[in-house]
């Protein structure tokens, strides 16, 4: 591997947007609907369950190299059933990256209560170390500067 290639990769910072429910504890702040992090910016939705997929596929294609949805535990959705929703939502996203020739995990459905401990640092953390790993995302009709 070349001295330049690794110093382009040393340099890569990924888009990542998050969603969250806003009732899963994450964020600085409730009031404000979007956050912006030095790594990422968090965009909150009453509910995971509101998560689709056209929404996701639209995030890529306007320069998103990762996406990560932050919900509420299984079977603690403030909704009854928003989180399972948001799983079978997962399904249909993964597969239609895979058939875009996106590799699947630059998209992650994290259900939990991170209200706790350091649980959100931790998941974002990783899910940007991965991207990182993968490079810029292979589709975008946005320059990337």
């Amino acid at each position: 591997m070349s001295k330049k290639s690794t110093k382009k990769e040393k340099r890569f910072k990924p888009n990542v947007i998050a969603f969250a429910c806003l009732w899963c504890g994450v964020g600085k702040n409730e009031l404000n609907p979007v956050e912006v992090f030095s790594d990422f910016n968090l965009i909150k939705l009453m509910c995971s369950g509101r998560l689709n997929t056209a929404l996701v596929l639209q995030t890529f294609e306007k320069g998103a190299d990762g996406v990560v949805v932050f919900g509420c535990p299984e079977g603690k959705c403030h909704y009854s059933t928003g989180n399972q929703n948001a799983l079978e939502e997962q399904k249909t996203i993964k597969a239609i990256l895979t058939l875009l020739g996106m590799k699947p995990e630059r998209f992650k459905l994290k259900l939990d209560d991170f209200s706790e401990d350091d649980k959100f640092d931790e998941a974002i953390e990783k899910f940007i170390k991965g991207l990182r790993g993968f490079g810029p995302s292979p589709i975008s009709i946005t320059e990337k500067t």
